[in-house]
C-alpha cells in the first residue's frame, strides 16, 4: 500500500536532515501504529505522504504509484476534529465529496449512509458544538472515510478525549476498520493504545530518522481489553515504555 524509498527531508531552517534515506513498507489492510518521542518526526512523515511538504530526495509510492501522480493519496484525521462550526454534521461530512465534485444525489445518499454507520443519524442537522468529543471524532472519522482513500492517516485522534471515551473510541474504530478494510497508519504517544489497536508498531528511534523498527503485536483479532493483561503483552508494553523514556532523556 505504502512505500518510502530512500526518502530524505529537512526543514529549510535546519542544516541537518530530519529524515535521511528512510525506507519502509506498509502492507494493504494493515493497522500500523507509529510511535516515538515528541518531536521525532512522526507527523512530518504524514505531511510527506499527503504532499503538504516535499522530500529533498527519494520516492513515496502508494500502490506502486508515485504520490505526485495520485489525487488525494490518503485520508487524514488530525488530533482535533477540525469540524466547521457553521456547518451541520451532515454538511461537515459532505465536505470531501464537495471537493471531489461528487454528484449531489450520490453525495446525499453516501452522507445518509455514513450518518447511520457512525450512529449519528439523529444528529444530522445539529452543529459540532451540540456533540460530545467522542461524537465529533466519529464525525471526523466518517468524513475521512468519505475521501474514498484506501490509506488513512490518523494523527493522535483520541489524545484529547477523557479516558473512558478514549477506550470506547478505540474499540469503535477497530470495528469500523474491520468493516471497511482500509490501511491505517496511526500516530499515538500511548503505548497501550498502540499495542491494543495495531498489527505492527513502527518505532522511531533515530535522529535523523534512517529506519523504523518494526515490532509485531502477538495477538489475533478480534481483540478484547483482556489482551492487555497477558504477561507477554505487559512485558512488551514495559519494554517499549522504557525505550521511549530513554530516548526522551537523550
Amino acid at each position: 500500500m505504502l512505500d518510502f524509498e530512500n526518502v530524505t527531508f529537512s526543514w529549510s531552517k535546519e542544516k541537518a536532515p530530519l529524515i535521511k534515506d528512510l525506507s519502509f513498507h506498509v502492507t494493504p489492510g494493515a493497522f500500523v501504529a507509529l510511535i516515538g518521542v515528541s518531536g521525532c518526526g512522526k507527523s512530518t512523515i504524514f505531511k510527506l505522504i499527503n504532499r503538504l511538504i516535499q522530500p529533498a530526495s527519494g520516492q513515496i509510492l502508494i500502490r506502486g504509484e508515485d504520490i505526485g501522480k495520485s489525487r488525494g493519496p490518503a485520508g487524514y484525521m488530525p488530533q482535533k476534529d477540525l469540524l466547521f462550526p457553521w456547518r451541520t454534521i451532515r454538511r461537515n461530512l459532505m465536505l470531501p465529496m464537495e471537493i471531489a465534485r461528487v454528484p449531489a444525489k450520490e453525495m446525499e445518499e453516501r452522507t445518509s449512509a455514513m450518518l447511520e454507520e457512525i450512529g449519528l443519524a439523529d444528529y444530522a442537522d445539529k452543529y459540532p458544538h451540540d456533540l460530545s468529543g467522542g461524537m465529533r471524532q466519529r464525525v471526523s472519522f466518517g468524513r475521512t472515510l468519505l475521501t474514498d482513500a484506501d490509506l488513512l492517516l490518523l494523527d493522535e485522534p483520541f489524545s484529547a478525549l477523557d479516558a473512558l471515551t478514549r477506550i470506547n473510541m478505540q474499540e469503535w474504530l477497530l470495528k469500523e476498520w474491520s468493516r471497511y478494510h482500509k490501511t491505517v497508519l496511526f500516530i499515538t504517544h500511548d503505548v497501550e493504545e498502540a499495542i491494543f489497536m495495531s498489527d505492527q508498531i513502527y518505532l522511531v528511534h533515530d535522529r535523523p530518522i534512517r529506519s523504523l523498527e518494526v515490532i509485531d503485536v502477538p495477538a489475533d483479532r478480534p481483540r478484547t481489553r483482556d489482551l492487555l493483561t497477558r504477561p507477554d503483552i505487559v512485558q512488551l508494553k514495559s519494554s517499549l515504555v522504557d525505550r521511549l523514556r530513554k530516548e526522551a532523556s537523550l
